[in-house]
């Protein structure tokens, strides 16, 4: 019994003795707080940790960072000016109104002296990040914060302007152009096969300036790259999920194909992992506009940007034109905040669920602190989500980020309407007239002309005009709230038909 108390006063004594050092070390890192701390570089920021254990410098080089590969030097303090040499130090760059970092982990390089370089620091959007700071040496270990309001591109957005009768040099969109899919021949024995490879990813991008979102994207874009084959042929298309901790599948939209080939997930196949892959082959049957999306937790993956263009040429095209272009249509919650699933410690994320916030009553989704509510009637519950949209987009932009449609006057031009969300947007064009000539991907009986065409979620219109009117022209959405960036005019759903020269 004496034993035990002599041991209990020994580690109560032990535990004053380091709760007056720490109190000291706080009570002195307060009081030198109060005084200039003698910094090495000048123009570089200081910062103490946030129990005051450590004195952070950091030098930017060309005094500012931007969106792409950063480095900076970190020099690292004691209270008492000493540098810290051998210490543990992790950077993790982090955007706190999206709940989500970097892709890839800075490097660290220690140069002696306090000094450590710290390079590989991806920031892969415009917006408002922090560098997170973890500093840890013997039994100290600290963080500090270093916050920059808004990080934006090294250059200026490219924009596409006009001179309009009215004497000002108007914005008309920028170039954003979908991209082709490129595809393999390969032989086998039941003839050829087109292959195509999609690989979904995390990504970020800006859905209009100074707006950044994040997303999955197919193949490192949102949307995924344009999908083209021609009636009758097989075609192979391999999908790779590397996403952090989504689960994904493919479905083509439109398609008859073996139920195998549908990507419903736990019907036609299960769902693919990370680090998995899946292929999918048929034979394509149905002509027309299409598309592709993810069918995993549809409302969700679709609202991240799983979707793409899918066009099936028919081996004899009925309507003639001289240009096409595709306007795939979509509505954004601009405040959705995605989070792992699952804490990752090691990459300095805090377990967090999904959340959306919008004003000031926020509606919200989230995962129930990871807990979902089980049902008998389907394999898997997914959070429950109540979104606002909010950010209206063509091609995955909102203008000025929008690509304006370019002619040439006495040019006949097809657009391809496809409708990837959840609400109903009717296009409408100034001073021309469209002409519906397929719906869903079939051929109308009866061309009607109209100068405003609704097209529904999941549907596709493809309409014909003729360029018989020079000028710069408006193309938008008349659901007039619809082109706007929150909420201000102008923006959304909006370019511009533009005659070149």
């Amino acid at each position: 019994m004496l034993r035990i108390v002599i041991m209990f006063l020994v580690l109560f004594l032990a535990g004053c003795t380091v709760n007056n050092q720490m109190q000291q070390h706080e009570n002195a890192a307060a009081d030198h707080h109060q005084t200039d701390f003698a910094k090495h570089f000048e123009g570089s920021t200081l910062q103490f940790t946030e129990k005051k254990m450590f004195g952070v410098e950091m030098v930017i080089p060309n005094k500012r960072l931007t969106t792409g590969v950063n480095e900076i030097d970190l020099i690292v303090h004691d209270i008492e000016h000493l540098d810290i040499e051998g210490a543990t130090v992790r950077v993790t760059p982090w955007m706190p109104e999206m709940g989500h970092g970097a892709f890839s982990a800075p490097e660290v390089q220690e140069k002696g002296g306090g000094l450590y370089t710290i390079s590989n620091i991806v920031m892969v959007m415009g917006g408002h990040w922090e560098l997170r700071v973890d500093i840890k040496k013997g039994k100290m270990e600290d963080r500090v914060v270093f916050d920059f309001p808004f990080i934006r591109s090294g250059e200026l957005y490219e924009y596409i302007r006009t001179k309009t009768p009215a004497g000002y040099d108007a914005v008309i969109g920028t170039k954003n152009s979908l991209k082709e899919l490129e595809y393999d021949m390969v032989d086998t024995k039941d003839g050829p096969v087109k292959v195509f490879k999609l690989t979904i990813r995390d990504i970020g991008f800006e859905i209009f300036p100074d707006k950044p979102m994040m997303g999955w994207g197919f193949n490192g874009q949102i949307p995924g790259p344009t999908i083209r084959a021609t009636e009758g042929e097989r075609i192979r298309i391999i999908v790779t999920n590397e996403t952090a901790d989504g689960e994904h599948t493919l479905h083509m939209h439109g398609q008859s194909k073996p139920v195998s080939m549908d990507g419903v997930p736990f019907l036609g196949q299960k769902p693919i992992k990370k680090g998995e892959s899946y292929t999918y082959e048929f034979t394509v049957k149905n002509i027309g506009t299409s598309w592709y999306h993810c069918h995993v937790d549809s409302a969700h993956h679709v609202d991240m940007g799983m979707y793409g263009a899918f066009v099936v040429e028919p081996k004899k095209e009925k309507p003639a034109y001289d240009r096409e272009y595709i306007m795939i249509l979509d509505e954004w919650p601009t405040t959705h905040v995605h989070g792992h699933q699952e804490a990752a410690p090691e990459e300095g994320h805090e377990e967090h669920g999904v959340v959306t916030m919008q004003g000031e009553s926020p509606p919200m989704h989230d995962s129930g602190a990871g807990k979902k509510k089980k049902r008998d009637w389907y394999p898997e519950t997914y959070p429950s989500r109540q979104e606002v949209y909010d950010g209206f987009t063509i091609n995955g932009r909102s203008f000025p980020f929008t690509e304006p449609v370019v002619v040439k006057k006495g040019e006949k031009v097809r657009i391809r309407f496809i409708n990837v969300g959840y609400q109903q947007h009717f296009m409408h064009t100034h001073s021309h007239r469209f002409t519906v000539v397929a719906r869903d991907g079939s051929y109308v009986d009866e061309p009607q002309q109209v100068d405003t065409i609704g097209v529904g979620p999941g549907q596709r219109l493809d309409v014909v005009f003729d360029a018989d009117n020079p000028g710069t022209w408006p193309f938008h959405c008349h659901r007039l709230n619809h082109v706007t960036n929150e909420n201000i005019y102008p923006g959304g759903m909006l370019t511009f038909i533009h005659y070149e020269d």
